[in-house]
């Protein structure tokens, strides 16, 4: 019985042997790990301000470098390609040093979004109402050139006086105030339902513009406004994108219609 009993605990001290010694060993493993040097980080070539840059500003390749940055350090949206950011707009001014980031970039286009960092200076977006009838179809488009056309009662004067003429008479003029001008955003109410067409099936039509904004010159932006508080009536002309031609046109009112149609008059 002794003998079997000292089998017994004769086992018994191997396994913890064998336990003490496993676990000294894994304990030596990462202990020797934990004192090896780690290696390199990886690092990335990221797009970054060479010099202070203004929000609004269009980059250029002068105001960009790159910089050799930890990979893992990275936020979002970071450039890696100084020529994707090159010739775009910054929505954010830029210090020496400071990471450009894709959502914080612009194209250097007119759009209803960016307008307020792309608009050259001098200029300010005017939003004109879309209350006539070439408005009602969709062929004015961003990018368009369309000349502006008012018709406005005007109460006769008398010139030597100063003062309105008896009788209180009005006469109509119709006159171009803008020329060529460009659209820079149609405001549209919204896409209708889509229509069928013996031709091509199932399309789908945008629905009349509602307004348009323009890139204007103050002074025009005020002749504007003063035409459309005086319930002045407008029209637009659209024009090929192409011709930039200032057209000699004179104010049309009756007496300009009887003289150049030779209407008879009683």
């Amino acid at each position: 019985m002794s003998r079997v009993s000292g089998c017994l605990w004769l086992a018994v001290g191997l396994i913890l042997a064998l336990v003490a010694g496993g676990v000294a060993y894994v304990t030596l493993q990462r202990a020797t790990t934990a004192r090896a040097p780690a290696g390199p980080a990886a690092v990335t070539s990221v797009v970054v301000a060479a010099r202070p840059v203004q929000a609004g500003a269009l980059l250029a390749e002068a105001d960009l470098t790159t910089q050799k940055l930890p990979a893992d350090a990275l936020p979002a949206g970071v450039v890696t390609n100084a020529a994707d950011a090159a010739g775009q707009v910054t929505m954010i001014p830029l210090s020496v040093g400071e990471m450009v980031l894709t959502h914080h970039l612009t194209k250097p286009d007119f759009t209803g979004d960016n307008l307020g960092f792309t608009l050259p200076e001098g200029q300010v977006a005017f939003l004109l109402s879309a209350d006539d009838l070439l408005s009602r179809s969709i062929a004015v488009q961003p990018g368009a050139r369309v000349d502006i056309l008012y018709s406005l009662e005007v109460e006769l004067r008398d010139v030597a006086k100063g003062a309105a003429a008896q009788g209180g008479e009005k006469r109509q003029y119709t006159f171009g105030v803008l020329q060529g001008v460009e659209v820079v955003t149609v405001i549209r109410k919204g896409v209708t339902e889509k229509a069928q067409t013996p031709a091509s099936g199932a399309v789908s039509s945008l629905a009349g513009a509602s307004a348009y904004v323009f890139a204007l010159d103050p002074q025009d932006a005020l002749v504007l406004k003063f035409l459309r508080d005086a319930g002045a009536i407008m029209d637009l002309a659209l024009r090929n994108v192409a011709d930039q031609t200032e057209h000699d046109v004179q104010p049309v009112d009756l007496p300009f219609l009887f003289d150049k149609y030779q209407l008879p008059l009683r």
